[in-house]
This record gives structure tokens, C-alpha cells and sequence, in this order.
């Protein structure tokens, strides 16, 4: 077992027992239950994305004593019990199942990508749980938001048109840049992505010259790069998982294809994928995205998260201040709450702010996070650091358009 109780199981073979009720007040811990990518294309996010918020988050609330919840009049220190989906829908869902089921855990931490979001929002909210997203967007969850069908999911990440895209272009209609090629991963994440960018960089005159759908196993975007030189647009928006973005990087490197602006989606907020290239990335933007220049507070998690992974590398400056402040909020609102009841805790979610690491936290009617509470939503690289460009208070540095020439080869 690691810090805060860990058990990972590979595709969900149960070789844990069910948590014992040996005190007064009926339990001693309280589980946390996750189907995570352990494995699989999608391990890079447990271990740079949510992943490390939660485990430090456990860490911090046991080194305390625990979550304080007054019905069993004590604090209760955190046990995580985590399967390996192995990046897979099915089985990630199948987990989920048994985590209420048979598991029956105190609560859910969410699984990754949107597509899984997507599908957990539903399956958590039958089974009568509380169900946060994680490294995902909801851009096609947001009707049935509006409705109120999903009364017991909540969205914390930003994403697409909430409120990622419609700033990004407000930065380049502010820069004078009229043309863009996108590329995107053909799984929900990326069909979100730039069906947004297309309306809103049409809302700013910018001209989308090229849209092309990549496979997941995409292994030579030779073609797709030459298109683009071809074309030679002012902004490439990449809307890919890591693998794909990774690809398209060198790619571009490699044939010296140099827009005035680079957006790389998931992963490119991530210190390890700045590194990879060796500073080759000043100047290219990510979404995002928060900075130690931020805040105190921002800065103070920065040094916490870097300790507890011993470096800097997986620090992810999209979402893990939000992770964070997500998981402090739960904690806050467990403790109002007073119960391990979740719909009780989620009409303390519901109707509650609390002070977290971004500041004052709060749901809007649609049980998302409003604009106001994100540190930021576009970021771009400028001396190794991450800043936030965004227009207005978030902003920690100004924009540099164009991007500087990549290194010589």
C-alpha cells in the first residue's frame, strides 16, 4: 500500500476486502473509489493529472487525522481504493459498478477522459453517487445539465466552450491572426474541441483552413504536416491526447513547419512535455491553466505537489490547482454536510462556497464551476514557466505572438 491506503487492482480482479466496522461509530476510515487508468493509452493522466491530486490530497487529510464527518463524531482518515480501468470504457464502467455495488465505498473520484466522463455521469448518478469529473470536459453533458437530469454529477475542469475556446480566440483576434488548421483526436474529447472552435474563431474572423480527424494509434502525420505548410495558417490547434500531440510536435519540428501560434490541448500544460522538447515549446500555448505566479496559494501547492512527486515533471498547469480546490471543496462540504449521505452532501455542494486553493469555490445552477472561480483558461510557455495569458485579472504575463522560430536542428 502508498500513502493515504492505496489498492490497485489490474481490470478489476477484487483481491481487496470490503473495509471493517469494528468502532462505535460504525467505521474507522472513509473509502474513496476510483477506476482509473493505470494502464493503457490513457496512463500518462493518472500519473500527471488527477492522479497525483488525489494521492496528495489523501496524504494531506491523514496527516491531519482525517475528514471530520459528525454523524460517527469523529475524523476519519481517507482509504483509497483504486482500480485499473486500463484505459478501457467498458471496464472503466463495469468498475465504477462495483465500486457502489459490491465495494458500496463512501464516495466516487472520477475516472479520466471525457468520453468516460460522459458515460459515468449517468451510470454514478443510478447508482445514487456523488460523481465529480476529472481530466474530462462536458460540453455534451451540458443539456442535460441544464435539465437537472443529473442531479448528483458535478463539472470542475474547464473545457471547450466553457470557457477554453472562446478565449483562446479573444487572445488571437487580439494578435490580428486570421487563419487556423486543426487537428483533432476523432473520440469526444476532440470532436467537442473543434466543433467550439470553429464557432468561436468564426465569431473572431478566423478562418479554419484545414479540420482533420486523427486515429488514436496514429503513428505518421507526415502528410497532415505538409498540408499544413502547404497552407501555412497563423494558428495549428492541436485537440489530441498526449500521444498524438507528441507526434504532431515533431513533426512539425521536423520539417520546420513554424505557425505564429501553436494551441496543444491535453498534456501540453504538463512540465514533462515541456521538457521532452527541450525548450523547443517557448511560446506555444496549452490549455489551461493556472501559474505559480497565480498566487501565494498557487505557489505554495506548486512546492507541496513537487515535493510529494519528488520533481516537477508531473505537474500539470491545466488542472491540478482546480483538482486540488475540487477536492478541498468535497472535504468542506462533507464536513457542513455532517453525513456520508450523498444527496445531503450534495445540496451542501449545491448551494455552498468555500475558500480553496483557487480562492472562493462554488457551483453555478448547472452544477459546473462559473468563469470567475477558474485561475485561467489559456496558458502558454515563456521562459520554462507556465503563465496564464488570459485577458483580464488572471492574466500573470502578456501573450507572445508570434512564437519564436524552433531551435535549429
Amino acid at each position: 500500500t502508498t500513502a493515504g491506503g492505496t489498492e490497485t487492482t489490474a481490470g478489476g480482479t477484487d483481491t481487496t476486502a470490503a473495509p471493517t466496522e469494528t468502532t462505535l461509530g460504525g467505521k474507522d476510515t472513509l473509502v474513496f473509489g476510483a477506476a482509473r487508468p493505470v494502464s493503457g493509452p490513457l496512463a500518462s493522466f493518472e500519473e500527471a493529472n488527477f492522479g497525483p491530486a488525489y494521492k496528495c490530497w489523501a496524504e494531506d487529510v491523514n496527516a491531519a487525522g482525517g475528514i471530520m464527518v459528525a454523524e460517527y463524531g469523529k475524523k476519519m482518515p481517507i482509504e483509497l481504493k483504486i482500480y485499473d480501468d486500463q484505459s478501457d470504457m467498458d471496464t472503466s464502467m463495469r468498475l465504477i459498478s462495483k465500486l457502489m455495488e459490491e465495494d458500496k465505498v463512501d464516495f466516487l473520484l472520477p475516472n479520466c477522459s471525457t468520453a468516460f466522463n460522459f458515460a459515468a455521469a449517468g451510470v454514478a448518478n443510478a447508482g445514487g453517487y456523488i460523481y465529480q469529473s476529472g481530466e474530462s470536459g462536458a460540453t455534451t453533458l451540458e443539456a442535460e445539465l441544464a435539465k437537472g437530469s443529473l442531479p448528483l454529477f458535478f463539472q470542475i475542469l474547464n473545457y471547450s466552450n466553457h470557457f477554453q475556446m472562446p478565449v483562446f480566440a479573444e487572445i488571437m483576434q487580439e494578435k490580428g491572426a486570421k487563419t487556423c488548421a486543426v487537428v483533432y483526436l476523432d473520440d469526444l474529447h476532440g470532436i467537442e474541441y473543434q466543433a467550439q472552435a470553429q464557432i468561436f474563431f468564426e465569431t473572431a474572423g478566423i478562418d479554419i483552413v484545414s479540420n482533420t480527424a486523427v486515429p488514436m494509434d496514429i503513428k505518421d502525420m507526415s502528410s497532415i504536416v505538409q498540408q499544413i505548410q502547404k497552407d501555412n495558417p497563423d494558428i495549428v490547434c492541436s485537440f489530441c491526447y498526449p500521444p498524438q500531440s507528441i507526434l504532431l510536435v515533431q513533426t512539425l519540428i521536423q520539417l520546420n513547419v513554424n505557425p505564429k501560434a501553436l494551441l496543444i490541448g491535453p498534456g501540453g500544460a504538463s512540465q514533462w512535455f515541456y521538457t521532452m522538447f527541450n525548450g523547443a515549446l517557448e511560446g506555444v500555448f496549452f490549455e489551461g491553466a493556472w501559474s505559480v505566479n497565480s498566487s501565494p496559494e498557487a505557489a505554495a501547492y506548486y512546492e507541496r505537489l513537487k515535493e510529494f512527486l519528488g520533481d516537477d515533471q508531473n505537474i500539470d498547469f491545466w488542472g491540478a490547482l482546480q483538482y486540488r480546490g475540487q477536492l478541498e471543496f468535497f472535504q468542506q462540504a462533507i464536513e457542513k454536510a455532517g453525513t456520508l449521505d450523498q444527496e445531503k452532501v450534495a445540496e451542501v455542494m449545491r448551494t455552498e462556497h468555500f475558500p480553496t486553493v483557487v480562492g472562493d469555490t462554488y457551483f453555478d445552477a448547472t452544477q459546473s464551476w462559473p468563469q470567475a472561480v477558474y485561475p485561467g483558461q489559456i496558458g502558454q510557455w515563456q521562459n520554462a514557466i507556465a503563465e496564464v495569458v488570459d485577458p483580464g485579472e488572471h492574466r500573470t504575463a502578456e501573450p507572445i505572438y508570434p512564437k519564436p522560430a524552433w531551435p535549429a536542428q
